[in-house]
């Protein structure tokens, strides 16, 4: 601010620093393309807001008073400031700074999002990444909270102010550990076949689950729950371990099933819904910078994650 209140002008505080430099109001004028009246008239206005004479006139050019080499100084640390300011918001809008705040379903973070994540992280190194993890509904919370910028959950979303894209759709499997005597017989199951087997279940309070075991159920194959767990990867661990069937998303244990530890059943006449995966942001947010890159390259990312 100035002596009398007013906000000092940026453009009178550049030409104050050029001639500062050139120790001439011409040649700073040439350098700015201004008419050198036009420098003249502007320090003469800013030596009047200020207070102080900044500058003594010489047939010589100027040369900066004791408060004019005061003032310069501010005048340097403070263009500078504004300068590095704006290539900030400059490289930010590129998408090459900033930060990042994703939340993401914790069996897409399990499985599927540090691949995607990784490249992403090496080729944007200034760009600092933070992940915050939950059950999908948990993870849309903090969306709309403003808590992350952008969300992964295990949903279709049709949410008014949410902008919604599936970047996934996965199928789910039907599994059973090596060894078990369904996986011997090395041919397709009927569903009476699954009648009384223990099945160790992912918790039933979501929609697209209950929906799973109620279909299992209405087909026949008499769910015997063994276990129910909240979260995918104890589910893995317990078939891992040999203590029942279970229904997964493929995401979860195709390594599993390519090495043997674990075997995919086919079961005839009953097919098992797709998981989706969607990514989200909300509609109000600006739709640029680091928001913007991540969104299209986890649209490309779970596009090319290979499912079996």
């Amino acid at each position: 601010m100035s002596k009398g209140g007013r906000a000092l002008d940026l453009t009178d505080l550049r030409i104050f620093r050029e001639v500062a430099e050139t120790g001439s109001f011409s040649r700073a004028a040439e350098r700015l393309f201004l008419a050198q009246p036009t420098v003249s008239h502007r320090m003469a206005s800013l030596e009047q807001s200020i207070g102080a004479q900044l500058f003594v006139r010489s047939g010589r050019g100027v040369q900066l008073t004791p408060a004019g080499s005061l003032f310069l100084k501010y005048v340097f640390a403070g263009l500078e400031s504004l300068d590095q300011g704006t290539r900030a918001i400059t490289q930010y809008l590129l998408g090459r700074s900033g930060t990042l705040a994703l939340g993401c379903a914790t069996s897409t973070a399990t499985y599927i999002l540090p691949q995607i994540l990784r490249r992403y992280v090496s080729a944007r190194t200034d760009v600092d990444v933070r992940v915050r993890t939950g059950q999908s509904h948990a993870v849309l919370d903090l969306l709309l909270g403003r808590q992350v910028d952008l969300a992964l959950v295990r949903l279709e979303v049709h949410q008014p102010g949410v902008v919604s894209q599936v970047v996934l759709r996965e199928p789910v499997v039907l599994v059973a550990p090596e060894g078990h005597r369904l996986a011997r017989h090395n041919r397709t199951l009927a569903i009476d076949d699954l009648r009384g087997a223990p099945f160790i279940l992912y918790h039933r309070q979501t929609d697209f689950w209950a929906q799973i075991y109620a279909a299992l159920q209405q087909g026949g194959a008499m769910v015997h729950p063994a276990m129910e767990l909240d979260a995918l990867e104890a589910v893995r661990a317990m078939v891992l371990a040999g203590l029942g069937l279970a229904v997964l998303p493929v995401s979860s244990v195709q390594e599993d099933i390519a090495q043997g530890r674990i075997q995919r059943l086919e079961v005839s006449g009953f097919s098992l819904p797709e998981r989706v995966t969607s990514v989200l942001r909300r509609a109000d947010t600006p739709f640029v910078g680091p928001v913007q890159e991540i969104w299209e390259y986890l649209c490309r990312g779970f596009a090319e994650v290979p499912l079996q």
